[in-house]
């Protein structure tokens, strides 16, 4: 056997890994040794698990964020469109509420100008000299004296209302 460890030449691949070899044109057997577990492998096999294990939770928050963040993009677009198609409600019912004012103003001209006209009409036909004679005449009024006229002044309006008699003695 120490014949055969003899004979067994070790060489360096291009991997690095090592690897025995017979010379000669028959192999007897082949001997490989097993690879050596050393402690700083296990570390850095443990490190780079939990290297793994750290990234993975850290894409998992990523995409939770994510997640979130689409959430509150697609409510804010939802409250924009919320907001815009309550504007352009408002905008119509604004532009239906300003044709019925233009409506509305065409028809109150027309009823105006009718009131104007018969207003007209009615103060065409009274004859103030009949109705003067009939008051004086038939009913016995007369104009008032000088000392039954009383003054008033207001400002606030155009006529004056009275709640009592006013005396003589003012």
């Amino acid at each position: 056997m120490a014949q055969e460890r003899q004979n067994y030449k070790r060489v360096k691949s291009s991997n690095y890994s090592r690897t025995a070899y017979v010379s000669g044109n028959t192999v007897k057997k082949l001997y490989v040794s097993q690879p050596v577990q050393r402690p700083d492998v296990e570390r850095e096999d443990e490190l780079a698990r939990r290297t793994r294990k750290r990234e993975k939770a850290r894409i998992h928050r990523a995409n939770k964020l994510n997640f979130l963040y689409t959430i509150g993009v697609s409510l804010i677009v939802a409250a924009i469109f919320g907001i815009c198609y309550q504007y352009l409600n408002l905008q119509t019912s604004v532009k239906n509420n300003a044709a019925e004012v233009s409506k509305l103003e065409v028809q109150y001209n027309s009823l105006k100008e009718t009131n104007d006209e018969l207003e007209d009409r009615i103060n065409a036909g009274i004859n103030l000299d009949d109705v003067y004679d009939i008051a004086v005449n038939e009913l016995g009024m007369i104009y008032p004296n000088k000392s039954q006229v009383v003054d008033y002044e207001s400002a606030e309006s155009e006529y004056v209302k009275q709640y009592k008699d006013i005396s003589a003695s003012n």
